[in-house]
């Protein structure tokens, strides 16, 4: 087998964000905060910190969104009788008029659980949180669409990717970027969503080794075929809780949430994105027979849909 780890490294380089980017972002995110954390809206802010896949060390370029969840003291806003939170719309709407007041020049929307910021170079969506008591991990954030609040724990997923790109050797979070820029090249009736991509890799790999990785992109894609029912390379002895097959679509939280992080996934998707799963795993197993280091250096590109 043609040893392709130089080239992949590469790759994983230039998807990355640059580090203008990153810096360009930590300003932005760093004086919105600051600005929240002023008046009287501040003094109903317990904490704030980074979300998503920047926060994570997953992101892949550009960096075009950040996301900050705000931990708020409930009683700042009128209650609810019945669990003592805030009308989700309400503390929504209230984010949005500070952060207005802040920013008259700028865009600012409402969505389904969080506030959006549209900047020139970047969009920044503030999630308000209450935390759940006797845990810093998870908190609770407004579904505006449900009508409640809903379990979310930002600060796990960040702890568990740790976790394992530490065990995998480093290896693991330039994994999932290249993972996430094949999902992001996919048709757009194909792809998932990328935290979707990083959940089934953190799930496969918390148990199953990762050597080196283009070893880890061939068991992922092959993994990833075999929960939808396809023949395989490597003997699977367990699902890790995942179901891609045409009755059954799962992907489980690792942070124990309840979430299902492809409920909504169709059946046409799915089919779509199994198909491409399978194509990039069978091309990955012809750089392995390739006849020279370029070939196979072309046949892992080609996987990945990098050429």
């Amino acid at each position: 087998m043609w040893d392709c780890e130089t080239e992949l490294r590469k790759m994983v380089r230039s998807i990355e964000p640059t580090s203008a980017q990153k810096r360009s972002a930590s300003r932005s995110h760093n004086y919105l905060r600051d600005l929240l954390d002023t008046g009287e809206f501040g003094s109903r802010i317990l904490d704030s910190y980074l979300s998503g896949s920047y926060a994570r060390d997953t992101a892949i370029s550009p960096i075009d969104d950040v996301d900050i969840v705000v931990v708020v003291d409930p009683q700042g806003w009128p209650r609810r009788l019945w669990n003592g939170h805030p009308d989700p719309d309400r503390i929504l709407q209230s984010f949005a008029r500070a952060i207005r007041y802040r920013y008259p020049l700028s865009k600012v929307y409402v969505q389904r659980r969080s506030v959006r910021l549209n900047l020139n170079h970047l969009d920044i969506d503030v999630v308000p949180a209450i935390e759940m008591a006797g845990s810093r991990n998870r908190v609770e954030i407004p579904d505006a669409d449900s009508n409640r609040w809903i379990v979310s724990a930002p600060r796990a997923h960040a702890a568990i990717a740790s976790s394992i790109n530490r065990a995998r050797g480093g290896r693991f979070k330039p994994l999932v970027k290249l993972l996430k820029w094949w999902n992001s090249q996919l048709p757009k009736s194909a792809n998932l969503k990328a935290f979707a991509i990083e959940t089934i890799a953190a799930r496969l790999f918390r148990s199953v080794e990762l050597p080196t990785t283009q070893e880890g992109l061939r068991r992922f894609f092959d993994f990833v075929a075999s929960r939808a029912g396809h023949a395989v390379l490597y003997q699977w002895n367990e699902d890790h809780d995942i179901q891609l097959n045409w009755w059954a679509h799962e992907v489980p939280d690792l942070a124990g949430t309840g979430s299902n992080l492809v409920a909504h996934v169709d059946s046409g998707r799915r089919g779509s994105f199994i198909n491409h799963i399978v194509r990039s795993r069978d091309i990955m197993l012809q750089a392995e027979t390739a006849r020279t280091h370029e070939a196979a250096i072309r046949y892992v590109g080609s996987a990945l849909r990098m050429l």
